[in-house]
């Protein structure tokens, strides 16, 4: 029974040993991998899940199609940045 309990363990140890993938640390990195279909644009559904407010979507979305691409962000970023509300855009 021992035997099995540390053949067990060893091999599942390099498993184990295995970092996970490292999450995206910046707001622009989470929203650019949240970015799932890779069309260079954001959904709502793509944007609230990179933990962006629904508010900022439709402040940023600037012709209103259900899209945020990213000139509108750029642009958002600057009004929001003119308003003391963000960042600088990157």
């Amino acid at each position: 029974m021992r035997l099995l309990l540390a053949l067990a363990l060893l091999t599942a140890a390099p498993a184990l040993a295995q970092a996970p993938a490292a999450a995206p640390a910046t707001p622009r990195e989470r929203l650019l991998a949240a970015d799932a279909n890779k069309d260079g644009k954001w959904s709502k559904e793509e944007w609230l899940a990179a933990g962006r407010r629904e508010m900022g979507f439709n402040m940023i979305d600037a012709d209103k199609d259900g899209f945020v691409t990213q000139p509108e962000l750029l642009e958002g970023m600057k009004r929001m940045q003119a308003m003391g509300m963000g960042p600088a855009p990157q």
